[in-house]
């Protein structure tokens, strides 16, 4: 509790005599505290208060001061508040020099009632105030010219330094201006006060050729402008002579196949670095089929050029690409693109081009997936839907697409120019059989392919630098090391001990016995002979829980990983004498 607010409350209770005793004993007398003023500046704003502390004056009176002696510095003066009892050093000085004074305060409190009194609280300080000469701003770099060449890089932002006289830390602001041309010149303050460096900037869109005259202003309060003239000079070169190789471009393909591979083109200016424009100009039907990206770029740049042959029949299209720097006549440079669609010849099965479609090996059996590689397959790219299927039984022919193997057909799953998958009918041939594929234009020449009882593979996945057995975790995640997440898989390794699923195509016979090309009932069908079938992990014969039919050609196996060590551990089955690829790896976490 404060001396003046006690001597409030004896005053209340009719005790305000014993309120002098109490100043006298509790409160000090009010004194400055401030023993030292800032530097001051010529011209520049000023206003730093003068500390004070004690005092018994009741809160309520006025306020006052004097300089008893020396002098202020010109343009300065102690101000207070209105009825406050506080003090402060204002004004902007208008001489340099070391300025000696005795600043006087006083705060009066006149009595308002017959229990009050008169009181006067006052303090003395000598001070010495420094006021510095008039900082002059200056810059590292008085005027800036820079040019800029149409069609090349805007100019590089300059930097300019700002200090003030004697190294004094002036708080600046910076605008900028230009005379013509409209808002091509622009600035930034690194910082708020001297030193401080400026980056002056160019935005030289739609500028024409010529010289453009600005400026940056720096000011700060109370002091000179500090101005730096800014020139821009703009050249337009008559000429630019891009170079674009190869050129003219020509593409082919078969309608109804798939697109060619876009082509690289180089484009050059030699000896500089030159920012052009790309865009194209195609032939109807769509107008469409050609494009280049990217659409803009700086030399030396290479552009992918590409076109498509969807929606358009077959025949010669004709188009253009045009490069140009934007703001130099004559630069441009036209490369003429031709597109020649050739009709669909009869369908070709390339040489060792029909493989088992789980592990890739030559052999193939009733009911396996088999995959057809080859040209001119099929004119359309697609996979059966639920209106294929018919009476319960798979589809034999996609959009007119069929294969035939021993001259029995297959069930056609997916069809596209240069691949068809197709589970193998049921045949009790073995040995080499004949395979064709047919379609609108003709049917292929046979090609032969060994056929046995069963071919078992595993269905793979490809890593970057191996090929792991592609399976389950029993909650139907996918089984994935850090090989496969890398390829973008989602899933997690192996645990030892854990059961897995893992599926094949081409095991053979179950129990009951059901046609290649019908659908799979419910419950599963398992293998007729499961005792012929071992699945290996790491070398280790796991526990086959379950191995049977689970979908068309489709074979599942449920089997509990033997305790292996953890990384990466081979995987092979063998049904009787008939192994699965053996490059097949399952990671196993620790």
């Amino acid at each position: 509790m404060t001396a003046r607010y006690t001597r409030g409350i004896l005053a209340v209770a009719g005790l305000f005599t014993a309120a002098p005793l109490l100043h006298a004993q509790t409160a000090p007398p009010l004194q400055i505290v401030t023993d030292s003023l800032p530097l001051a500046s010529v011209g520049a704003a000023y206003n730093q208060q003068l500390i004070t502390s004690g005092g018994v004056c009741s809160s309520i009176g006025a306020v006052s001061s004097t300089i008893d002696s020396g002098a202020l510095p010109p343009g300065l003066f102690v101000t207070s508040p209105p009825a406050t009892e506080q003090w402060s050093i204002q004004g902007t000085p208008t001489a340099a020099g070391n300025f000696n004074f005795t600043v006087h305060v006083r705060w009066t409190h006149a009595r308002v009632s017959p229990f009050d009194h008169d009181c006067v609280d006052e303090a003395v300080k000598a001070l010495t105030l420094a006021v510095q000469a008039n900082p002059t701003l200056a810059a590292d770099r008085p005027q800036l010219t820079t040019t800029y060449h149409t069609g090349h890089f805007p100019p590089i932002a300059d930097s300019v330094q700002v200090t003030a006289a004697g190294g004094a830390a002036v708080a600046i602001a910076v605008q900028s201006a230009t005379d013509s041309g409209g808002l091509w010149l622009s600035v930034m303050a690194q910082s708020a006060a001297t030193p401080a460096a400026l980056t002056i900037s160019y935005s030289v869109s739609g500028l024409a050729a010529g010289t453009y005259t600005g400026r940056v202003i720096v000011t700060t309060g109370g002091l000179a402008a500090l101005t730096i003239p800014v020139t821009l000079v703009v050249v337009t070169d008559t000429n630019i002579p891009l170079q674009a190789t190869p050129s003219p471009l020509a593409f082919s393909a078969i309608a109804g196949g798939p697109d060619p591979p876009g082509q690289s083109l180089k484009v050059t200016v030699a000896g500089d670095n030159v920012i052009f424009q790309a865009s194209v100009s195609a032939a109807p039907p769509n107008g469409k089929w050609l494009t280049v990206t990217p659409s803009a770029a700086a030399t030396p740049a290479t552009l992918t050029v590409a076109v498509t042959a969807k929606d358009l029949a077959a025949g010669p299209y004709n188009g253009t690409l045009t490069l140009s720097v934007g703001g130099i006549p004559n630069s441009s440079l036209t490369i003429p693109v031709t597109f020649t669609i050739q009709a669909p010849g009869k369908p070709t099965i390339a040489a060792g081009g029909v493989v088992n479609a789980a592990g890739l090996g030559s052999a193939i059996a009733p009911g396996t997936w088999v995959t057809l590689y080859g040209t001119s397959l099929s004119a359309t790219t697609r996979a059966w839907r639920d209106a294929d299927f018919s009476n319960g039984l798979l589809p034999t022919s996609l959009d007119g697409v069929s294969v035939t193997i021993d001259g029995k057909p297959a069930a056609v799953y997916f069809i596209s120019p240069l691949q068809i998958n197709v589970l193998a009918p049921d045949d009790t041939t073995t040995g080499p059989v004949p395979v064709q594929a047919k379609n609108a234009q003709g049917t292929s020449d046979s090609v032969l392919v060994p056929q046995q009882t069963a071919a078992p593979a595993l269905f793979q996945l490809r890593a970057a630098n191996a090929n792991y057995a592609a399976g389950t975790h029993a909650d139907g995640s996918l089984l994935a090391g850090p090989a496969l997440i890398q390829q973008g898989f989602k899933g997690s390794a192996a645990r030892a001990g854990e059961t897995i699923v893992l599926f094949g195509t081409g095991f053979g016979v179950t129990q009951p016995p059901i046609s290649a090309t019908a659908l799979v009932p419910a419950p599963y069908l398992p293998l007729a002979h499961p005792e012929d079938l071992h699945v290996r992990i790491g070398g280790f014969d796991a526990v086959i829980a379950f191995a049977g039919l689970i979908s068309p050609g489709v074979y599942q196996f449920n089997v509990v990983v033997p305790p292996l060590a953890a990384g990466d551990q081979s995987v092979v089955a063998q049904l009787r004498d008939l192994l699965t690829q053996t490059d097949l790896l399952l990671t196993i976490q620790p």
